[in-house]
């Protein structure tokens, strides 16, 4: 597939164009398909899609507030330079986790420092498993600091973000029994913390 190079010097999948039909109503795929082909519109549909989800996922992994816009727009950046190379029919949402993942190890080994603590907000607050216990949601965050890297990152995709354990394997490139496990010692590091407060 050929790549022109936009002014900033980033190739991208395809010769950029306007669209020829709006992708943006045939779901992902589509838009997929439409932003492989060069569609510009395509694109920022993909962006704006899953923007948010990006920069929650930063949150939880830990990037402090200072720099999660940077590496929201690394994860970005990345997706644009390699959507060429994703292959259709696969979950678009798990290939995006995977760079915002890799994203925010790249931006730790740079000297971005030691993952943080969530801060504590009421968009952060509303987790999976935290009912209306405001206050335990609020433990629960703190103690995602206490996590390693692949803990952290195993539980924030299969307990916070949904996916199913096939699918967090996939998309940290790992396999099933060893999410399985990552995920059974952050529950116990999590559970102890939780019954010390």
């Amino acid at each position: 597939m050929a790549t022109s190079p936009p002014s900033d010097g980033i190739p991208v999948p395809g010769a950029l164009r306007l669209p020829d039909a709006d992708p943006v109503d045939g779901g992902e795929a589509a838009l997929v398909a439409a932003a492989q082909d060069g569609n510009v519109r395509a694109f920022e549909a993909l962006l704006s899609a899953h923007e948010s989800k990006v920069l929650r996922v930063l949150r939880y992994l830990g990037v402090p507030a200072s720099d999660r816009e940077d590496v929201a727009q690394e994860v970005f950046v990345r997706v644009f330079r390699h959507l060429g190379g994703f292959r259709r029919g696969r979950p678009f949402g798990a290939w995006v986790y995977r760079i915002a993942v890799n994203a925010t190890h790249d931006w730790r080994l740079r000297g971005g420092g030691a993952l943080d603590e969530v801060p504590w907000t009421e968009e952060a607050a509303r987790i999976p498993g935290s009912g209306p216990d405001p206050d335990l949601a609020r433990r629960l965050l703190a103690g995602l600091a206490a996590l390693s890297e692949r803990e952290r990152a195993v539980f924030v995709l299969r307990e916070l973000e949904g996916l199913e354990t096939a699918a967090v394997a996939r998309t940290l490139g790992i396999t099933s029994i060893t999410v399985r496990r990552h995920l059974g010692l952050a529950r116990d590091r999590l559970r102890r913390l939780l019954d010390e407060k």
